[in-house]
């Protein structure tokens, strides 16, 4: 079945984005309605500030310009002064710390949408995970890692999480820092021992099985180069100050 649109309806439509989109607060700009396949610079498509904090989706076929569209994001934000943290594997936005050299293309889509570009280098901190990369390295400890989130790297079930936050709560409760996979994998031993399983007695204990698997588990995630990430000092608090920064940089 075909339908066929009017020329009344698609004019609706455009005003109809046109209000939609038009806001008094500061606002991104994320481009412009389309209409028989040509821009239409009145009917702009911008999102308030204020809901950048929501969760949002991006979603596309390949080269229909997400990952462009991410970067004209974190552009904008960084100009609005506020810092944006980008999880990029394969450095596509990378581009974000140096300026464009220009491009006909660039001149000729900015023309479309009435909109006025220039080359602009952002304030950017590459950051890796442990060794690994070129960037400043993220650490953290176990302690700070925390349980829950451990326990979801690991592929713990849900009984298993348990034992591993019971394990967390002991080493807070004595005073027994947790910085590396090992003080993890020291732990949990010890609360296998007679000494352990008696300091447990009033809190539900650990199951033998249970502990195995976990401490099976923490031995692959340690094979895998956890132990370049979770290390004895903690970069995470730098890190955070260096994002903080950037942006107003």
């Amino acid at each position: 079945m075909v339908v066929v649109v009017s020329d009344e309806a698609k004019q609706t439509q455009i005003e109809a984005i046109t209000q939609g989109y038009t806001f008094e607060a500061p606002s991104i700009t994320l481009g412009a309605a389309i209409k028989d396949g040509e821009s239409v610079p009145e009917a702009v498509v911008r999102l308030p500030l204020g809901s950048m904090n929501r969760h949002g989706l991006v979603a596309g076929a390949t080269g229909t310009g997400k990952t462009v569209t991410l970067q004209l994001m974190a552009e904008q934000l960084s100009v609005a002064g506020v810092p944006v943290f980008l999880a990029d594997v394969k450095g596509d936005l990378s581009g974000l710390a140096t300026e464009s050299p220009g491009h006909a293309k660039i001149d000729s889509r900015m023309t479309g949408l009435a909109q006025e570009w220039a080359a602009t280098a952002y304030p950017v901190e590459f950051l890796s995970l442990g060794d690994s990369g070129g960037g400043v390295p993220v650490r953290a400890t176990v302690s700070s890692f925390g349980p829950i989130l451990l326990s979801k790297v690991l592929g713990l079930n849900d009984t298993q999480e348990s034992s591993l936050g019971l394990v967390f709560h002991y080493a807070d409760k004595n005073g027994l820092p947790l910085l590396d996979l090992k003080d993890l994998q020291a732990v949990v031993q010890h609360l296998l021992s007679d000494e352990g399983k008696a300091d447990l007695k009033g809190l539900g204990g650990l199951a033998t099985s249970t502990a195995g698997v976990i401490l099976r588990e923490l031995i692959t995630f340690s094979s895998q180069g956890a132990e370049s990430f979770l290390v004895s000092q903690s970069l995470m608090p730098k890190i955070c100050c260096a994002l903080a920064t950037m942006a107003s940089a």
